[in-house]
């Protein structure tokens, strides 16, 4: 840990202490925590091509006439036979 920023040793040595660990188990959770939340900000990233294809998407439903979104599921009536 002589590598690491005095205040992160630090840190991490009172993280070690309140938690009843050794700073190398501080460190791994720190670690595996930090990389956890880093991993999934960057998962939930779209790429270019998602992200036209989502913005496409939405366009063509902004274009959809706002009255009929409530006959979606609904069966059109019956026709009489004669």
């Amino acid at each position: 840990m002589s590598e690491l920023d005095l205040l992160l040793a630090q840190r991490l040595e009172r993280l070690a202490a309140k938690r009843g660990w050794t700073e190398e188990e501080a460190m791994a959770h720190a670690l595996e925590r930090g990389l956890m939340a880093l991993e999934a900000e960057t998962s939930n990233d779209l790429v270019d091509e998602e992200a036209e294809a989502l913005k496409a998407a939405i366009a063509a439903l902004e274009e959809i006439p706002t009255d009929s979104f409530a006959a979606i599921g609904k069966a059109a009536p019956p026709t009489e036979e004669l």
